[in-house]
């Protein structure tokens, strides 16, 4: 599963987001019955609300999904200033929508994007290496066998990465493939690109039954490098720093 502590980040930082748009807030009555509208006292309220209202907007179409019917819903009643009531109006309805949309994940009703996609490399983790391990450790195994396990778990790591943000592939699903989408979107560096290389580069020539550079050294360095990487996955699943309050 993904990591408990970023999901329950994730959610407090929605919920304080939601009250953040909504704090400075007055409801005016029109006068007619329950008819009415939110306002805020000055232009340094409601720029707040405005900029709050853009980061809960962003936060639904990274975290629902950009085709939701959350994210369609926000997006419309915010642009409609709340069915034409006031600008504060459709922030505070977007606000109200925020708060709903972490109910329903509370309760199992609605997933966090991404969320099955990041239990795969959880799963990667701890269940396919700890077989690489047990390779590892019986002397009758060929180096190639942890080697292209290894290589396994790395490519279904990195194609749950590029689910999860729901980047698109320039070329068919590959290794280099998902690799070049994540270096594209600045989701891993440099030397993650030339690490996965050497990996990928190992994990083909025993497949292909290049045996003779092999050894049970070399397989070990497959093991070391493949959980650096994963682990560097990890770090990028569903909190990543790109909104405030983390930890």
């Amino acid at each position: 599963m993904v990591d408990g502590a970023s999901r329950e980040n994730l959610l407090n930082y929605a919920r304080r987001l939601s009250a953040d748009i909504k704090a400075d807030m007055d409801w005016h009555s029109s006068g007619h019955g329950s008819g009415g509208y939110w306002t805020v006292a000055n232009h340094a309220a409601l720029s707040k609300v405005m900029a709050k209202s853009a980061a809960a907007l962003e936060f639904l179409r990274r975290y629902a999904g950009d085709e939701s019917s959350w994210t369609h819903r926000a997006n419309a009643i915010y642009d409609s200033k709340g069915d034409g009531q006031s600008l504060e109006s459709g922030a505070h309805a977007v606000g109200d929508l925020l708060e709903e949309w972490i109910n329903q994940v509370e309760s199992g009703a609605n997933e966090i994007l991404g969320e099955r996609q990041w239990s795969e490399v959880s799963l990667v983790g701890t269940d396919i290496m700890s077989q690489v391990r047990r390779l590892l450790e019986e002397p009758r195994s060929h180096p190639a066998a942890p080697i292209v396990l290894c290589g396994a778990a790395l490519e279904t790591a990195l194609r749950s990465a590029v689910d999860a943000h729901g980047l698109e592939l320039r070329n068919r699903p590959s290794v280099a493939a998902y690799t070049s989408a994540l270096r594209s979107a600045g989701l891993i560096t440099a030397q993650d690109v030339k690490d996965i290389e050497m990996c990928a580069g190992l994990r083909n020539s025993a497949a292909h039954g290049q045996f003779e550079g092999l050894s049970p050294e070399r397989a070990g360095l497959m093991e070391q490098m493949t959980n650096l990487i994963l682990r560097r996955l990890a770090d990028i699943q569903l909190v990543q720093g790109d909104f405030p309050g983390r930890g």
